[in-house]
Protein backbone atom coordinates (compact mmCIF):
# COMPACT_ATOMS: atom_id res chain seq x y z
CA UNK A 1 0.00 0.00 0.00
CA UNK A 2 2.62 2.85 0.95
CA UNK A 3 5.34 1.93 -2.30
CA UNK A 4 1.59 2.44 -4.21
CA UNK A 5 1.03 5.79 -2.55
CA UNK A 6 4.82 6.22 -3.00
CA UNK A 7 4.19 5.58 -6.75
CA UNK A 8 1.07 7.50 -7.26
CA UNK A 9 2.84 10.56 -5.61
CA UNK A 10 5.54 10.37 -7.52
CA UNK A 11 3.85 10.04 -11.01
CA UNK A 12 1.94 12.85 -10.49
CA UNK A 13 4.67 15.24 -9.23
CA UNK A 14 6.60 13.86 -12.68
CA UNK A 15 3.39 14.96 -14.56
CA UNK A 16 3.37 18.20 -12.76
CA UNK A 17 6.92 19.28 -13.55
CA UNK A 18 5.65 18.38 -17.21
CA UNK A 19 3.38 20.49 -17.31
CA UNK A 20 4.82 23.55 -16.43
CA UNK A 21 7.35 23.19 -19.21
CA UNK A 22 7.62 25.96 -21.92
CA UNK A 23 5.87 24.30 -24.69
CA UNK A 24 7.62 26.71 -27.73
CA UNK A 25 5.27 27.45 -31.10
CA UNK A 26 6.21 28.58 -34.17
CA UNK A 27 4.02 30.04 -36.85
CA UNK A 28 5.40 30.62 -40.02
CA UNK A 29 3.84 33.63 -43.14
CA UNK A 30 5.30 32.60 -46.57
CA UNK A 31 4.43 35.46 -49.44
CA UNK A 32 5.83 36.03 -52.35
CA UNK A 33 8.74 34.13 -51.36
CA UNK A 34 9.36 35.79 -48.71
CA UNK A 35 8.94 34.25 -45.51
CA UNK A 36 8.37 35.71 -41.80
CA UNK A 37 8.94 32.60 -38.80
CA UNK A 38 7.33 33.80 -35.35
CA UNK A 39 8.22 31.82 -32.12
CA UNK A 40 6.50 32.06 -28.90
CA UNK A 41 6.91 30.14 -25.31
CA UNK A 42 3.48 29.02 -24.28
CA UNK A 43 3.64 31.64 -21.69
CA UNK A 44 3.66 34.00 -24.96
CA UNK A 45 7.37 35.36 -24.30
CA UNK A 46 9.13 35.58 -27.60
CA UNK A 47 11.72 33.09 -28.32
CA UNK A 48 14.41 35.30 -28.73
CA UNK A 49 18.07 34.27 -30.20
CA UNK A 50 16.60 30.36 -31.12
CA UNK A 51 18.56 29.23 -33.44
CA UNK A 52 16.70 28.66 -36.97
CA UNK A 53 17.48 26.12 -39.51
CA UNK A 54 15.53 25.78 -42.87
CA UNK A 55 16.14 22.62 -44.91
CA UNK A 56 14.33 21.93 -48.36
CA UNK A 57 12.37 18.77 -49.23
CA UNK A 58 15.98 16.66 -49.87
CA UNK A 59 16.93 17.70 -46.11
CA UNK A 60 19.68 19.74 -47.19
CA UNK A 61 20.55 22.94 -45.21
CA UNK A 62 19.18 26.20 -47.17
CA UNK A 63 19.97 28.71 -44.55
CA UNK A 64 20.24 29.15 -40.73
CA UNK A 65 19.55 32.37 -38.56
CA UNK A 66 18.58 33.48 -35.27
CA UNK A 67 15.26 35.34 -34.18
CA UNK A 68 15.67 38.97 -33.28
CA UNK A 69 13.98 39.94 -29.81
CA UNK A 70 10.74 39.70 -30.74
CA UNK A 71 10.78 35.66 -31.64
CA UNK A 72 10.75 36.84 -35.56
CA UNK A 73 13.19 35.99 -38.46
CA UNK A 74 12.55 37.06 -41.89
CA UNK A 75 13.92 36.08 -45.02
CA UNK A 76 13.70 34.96 -48.91
CA UNK A 77 13.56 31.89 -50.71
CA UNK A 78 13.68 31.95 -54.41
CA UNK A 79 13.13 28.36 -55.26
CA UNK A 80 9.49 27.43 -55.06
CA UNK A 81 8.94 24.03 -53.53
CA UNK A 82 8.48 22.72 -49.85
CA UNK A 83 10.89 23.45 -46.81
CA UNK A 84 11.02 22.96 -43.11
CA UNK A 85 12.38 25.16 -40.83
CA UNK A 86 13.57 23.74 -36.91
CA UNK A 87 13.42 25.99 -33.83
CA UNK A 88 16.19 25.44 -31.15
CA UNK A 89 15.72 27.52 -28.24
CA UNK A 90 16.52 27.99 -24.97
CA UNK A 91 16.86 24.67 -22.52
CA UNK A 92 16.39 22.51 -25.94
CA UNK A 93 12.84 23.10 -26.75
CA UNK A 94 12.50 22.32 -30.06
CA UNK A 95 9.59 23.36 -32.78
CA UNK A 96 9.25 22.08 -36.45
CA UNK A 97 7.21 23.52 -38.98
CA UNK A 98 6.88 22.62 -42.83
CA UNK A 99 5.95 25.06 -45.62
CA UNK A 100 5.89 25.66 -49.43
CA UNK A 101 6.60 28.27 -50.98
CA UNK A 102 5.33 28.77 -54.68
CA UNK A 103 5.98 30.85 -57.96
CA UNK A 104 4.59 34.38 -58.12
CA UNK A 105 3.56 33.61 -61.83
CA UNK A 106 4.35 37.90 -62.64
CA UNK A 107 7.69 36.58 -63.86
CA UNK A 108 6.15 34.20 -66.46
CA UNK A 109 2.95 36.35 -67.74
CA UNK A 110 5.59 39.32 -68.38
CA UNK A 111 7.60 36.76 -70.88
CA UNK A 112 4.74 35.54 -72.90
CA UNK A 113 3.38 39.50 -73.40
CA UNK A 114 3.61 40.31 -77.01
CA UNK A 115 5.12 43.46 -78.09
CA UNK A 116 2.75 45.80 -80.26
CA UNK A 117 4.66 47.83 -81.26
CA UNK A 118 6.80 50.64 -79.60
CA UNK A 119 4.25 52.61 -77.57
CA UNK A 120 1.79 49.56 -76.77
CA UNK A 121 5.26 48.00 -75.25
CA UNK A 122 5.94 51.27 -72.93
CA UNK A 123 2.84 50.87 -71.77
CA UNK A 124 2.69 47.40 -70.73
CA UNK A 125 6.63 47.54 -69.08
CA UNK A 126 4.53 51.17 -66.97
CA UNK A 127 1.61 48.68 -65.90
CA UNK A 128 3.87 46.35 -64.87
CA UNK A 129 6.30 48.44 -62.72
CA UNK A 130 3.02 50.22 -61.28
CA UNK A 131 1.62 47.22 -60.22
CA UNK A 132 5.01 45.92 -58.80
CA UNK A 133 4.71 49.12 -57.01
CA UNK A 134 1.46 48.61 -55.66
CA UNK A 135 2.33 44.84 -54.59
CA UNK A 136 5.61 46.04 -52.91
CA UNK A 137 3.84 49.08 -50.44
CA UNK A 138 0.70 47.07 -50.05
CA UNK A 139 3.61 44.01 -48.70
CA UNK A 140 4.87 47.10 -46.66
CA UNK A 141 1.81 48.09 -44.70
CA UNK A 142 0.25 44.87 -44.31
CA UNK A 143 3.53 43.36 -42.70
CA UNK A 144 2.68 44.60 -39.07
CA UNK A 145 -1.22 43.15 -39.81
CA UNK A 146 0.44 39.63 -40.41
CA UNK A 147 2.60 40.01 -37.31
CA UNK A 148 -0.03 40.63 -35.02
CA UNK A 149 -2.13 37.96 -36.64
CA UNK A 150 0.84 35.79 -35.36
CA UNK A 151 1.11 36.79 -32.51
CA UNK A 152 -2.64 36.38 -31.92
CA UNK A 153 -2.53 32.97 -33.45
CA UNK A 154 0.21 32.06 -30.90
CA UNK A 155 -1.96 33.45 -27.70
CA UNK A 156 -4.39 31.71 -28.64
CA UNK A 157 -2.98 28.29 -29.05
CA UNK A 158 -1.14 28.48 -25.88
CA UNK A 159 -1.88 26.90 -22.69
CA UNK A 160 -2.29 28.69 -19.56
CA UNK A 161 -1.67 28.23 -16.04
CA UNK A 162 -5.96 27.73 -16.12
CA UNK A 163 -5.10 24.62 -18.54
CA UNK A 164 -2.58 23.70 -16.07
CA UNK A 165 -4.52 23.52 -12.57
CA UNK A 166 -7.38 21.70 -14.49
CA UNK A 167 -5.42 18.81 -15.66
CA UNK A 168 -4.39 18.77 -12.29
CA UNK A 169 -7.81 18.48 -10.76
CA UNK A 170 -8.41 16.01 -13.27
CA UNK A 171 -5.20 13.85 -11.85
CA UNK A 172 -6.33 14.50 -8.43
CA UNK A 173 -9.46 12.90 -8.94
CA UNK A 174 -8.25 9.98 -11.01
CA UNK A 175 -6.13 9.19 -8.52
CA UNK A 176 -8.79 10.12 -5.64
CA UNK A 177 -11.23 7.81 -7.41
CA UNK A 178 -8.53 4.75 -7.73
CA UNK A 179 -7.55 5.52 -3.79
CA UNK A 180 -11.54 5.19 -2.63
CA UNK A 181 -12.00 1.85 -4.83
CA UNK A 182 -8.67 0.26 -3.62
CA UNK A 183 -9.40 0.80 -0.17
CA UNK A 184 -13.45 0.19 -0.48
CA UNK A 185 -11.99 -2.82 -1.82
CA UNK A 186 -9.78 -4.29 1.07
CA UNK A 187 -12.06 -2.93 3.65
CA UNK A 188 -14.47 -5.66 2.00
CA UNK A 189 -12.28 -8.21 2.01
CA UNK A 190 -11.40 -7.40 5.53
CA UNK A 191 -15.18 -8.02 6.39
CA UNK A 192 -15.46 -11.11 3.97
CA UNK A 193 -16.44 -14.55 5.69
Amino acid sequence: MKRLTVLVFLLLFYLSAQSFAHKISTFVDVEDGNVSIVSYFSDGTPAKNAKITVYDATGKVVLTGKTNREGEFDFSLKKPGSYRAVVLAELGHRATVDFAVGGTGIEGGAEKQKSVGRKGNVNQNRASADEETIRQVLREELCPIHRELLKLEGKENSISYKDVIGGLGWIAGIFGAFMFGYCFRGRNRGNAP
